[in-house]
């Protein structure tokens, strides 16, 4: 049985992927695209299959062209995302247009994809912006972003508009089962709190969040208790985060050793190392932002679950069913429940500004049991 193709891999997003072969089988792409919907449901995955498609009609997934796309290293694709949890920065975007203009290979098409796009700063988007008014022939954008509300407004005009819906939870339950040998009932409960963000349920599932809701709804519906809980979970939430990249920051370690020695002597070692390490510290701090995403989308989940149980809805539809018990045992007016959310999603605004994880979770901690 030979492979299942780039395209048939995309789960959940039949009419859209239709609607892009057909593009591809017209061999009429527009010069610019903004992929836009929820975080983590195949925006990405859809772009990277669009790319593979414009220089290999089928996407096999398996020739040398599919196969260097997928892998960032064929010379006529490139893909742009933000620098750590910083923004994308008008060097990035400079960079790239100096290779866009050049000349590409025969047959095919140059390809850019610009991840999370609503990211891009705003002389980084009006650097863009100048090229996709003229764009040059041959090449096409794919811009990806999360929140379309961000992008600005005469970039996302230049845009041919392709909207992505969260998948069903059952498609994200059932692509955990298969894909990933996710035990069923922790699958079945990650699709469920992720509301069809099949990237969030993957990691969800896999980093061991889960088995520290109880933890995290006695913090955050705590009163007059123990005044110290907000502070201890805030720190252990730092302390698991900085456990989770551990490896990842040891291999970073081996890697820039292996640079040095390979530049030492050279004039450009002082400027290499410093540029190399500056990369490996924004890698560091993006998969931690990554992990206080999973925490945050938790804590809003309890919430509204808890809003549910206070306005007496069926326990059947609460995404953290296993939890009733100790959800019923909560006391908490839906106007209080309302609150919390509001804390929560301030939270994830104040994260996305560079506040401190710790400051940031202490207050938020605080704040809840004061609403509670």
């Amino acid at each position: 049985m030979s492979d299942p193709s780039l395209w048939e891999q995309i789960r959940g997003h039949d009419q859209t992927v239709g609607l892009l072969r057909g593009v591809i089988d017209k061999d009429r792409p527009a010069h610019a695209y903004l992929f836009y919907g929820p975080r983590g449901i195949g925006k990405t995955k859809t772009a990277m299959a669009f790319a593979a498609a414009l220089n290999c009609v089928s996407a096999c997934g398996v020739c040398p062209s599919c196969r260097s796309i997928q892998a960032h290293t064929h010379p006529d694709f490139h893909f742009v995302e933000p620098e750590g949890q910083q923004t994308i920065m008008r060097r990035q975007i400079v960079d790239l247009l100096k290779v866009v203009h050049l000349k590409r290979r025969p047959g095919g098409y140059k390809v850019v994809v610009v991840d999370e796009a609503q990211e891009l700063g705003p002389e980084a988007a009006n650097t863009l912006l100048k090229t996709l008014e003229e764009p040059p022939e041959g090449v096409v954008f794919i811009l990806v972003a999360s929140n379309i509300d961000r992008v600005l407004a005469t970039i996302a005009s230049r845009c041919q508009r392709v909207a992505f819906s969260a998948l069903d939870s059952a498609v994200v339950g059932d692509i955990l089962i298969a894909d990933y040998k996710i035990d069923a009932d922790k699958a079945k409960l990650a699709a469920a709190l992720t509301r069809g963000m099949v990237g969030e349920a993957i990691e969800l599932a896999a980093g061991g969040l889960l088995d520290m809701r109880p933890e995290l709804l006695k913090v955050m519906t705590a009163t007059a208790g123990d005044a110290s809980a907000p502070t201890l979970l805030a720190e252990n939430l730092i302390a698991i985060a900085k456990k989770r990249t551990s490896k990842v920051k040891k291999a970073q370690e081996t890697e820039l050793a292996e640079l040095i020695a390979f530049v030492e002597g050279s004039t450009h070692a002082a400027g290499i190392k410093k540029r190399v390490s500056a990369n490996q510290k924004r890698e560091l701090a993006r998969l931690e932002h990554r992990f206080y995403r999973q925490v945050l989308l938790l804590a809003a989940a309890l919430y509204r679950d808890l809003l549910l149980i206070s306005e007496n809805v069926d326990k059947r539809f609460l995404a953290n069913s296993d939890m009733a018990p100790l959800m019923e045992s909560v006391s908490a007016t839906p106007r209080q429940v309302r609150a919390g959310l509001a804390h929560i999603e301030e939270t994830g605004r104040r994260l996305a500004r560079n506040v401190g994880p710790l400051l940031a979770f202490e207050n938020l901690f605080f704040a809840l049991g004061d609403v509670a």
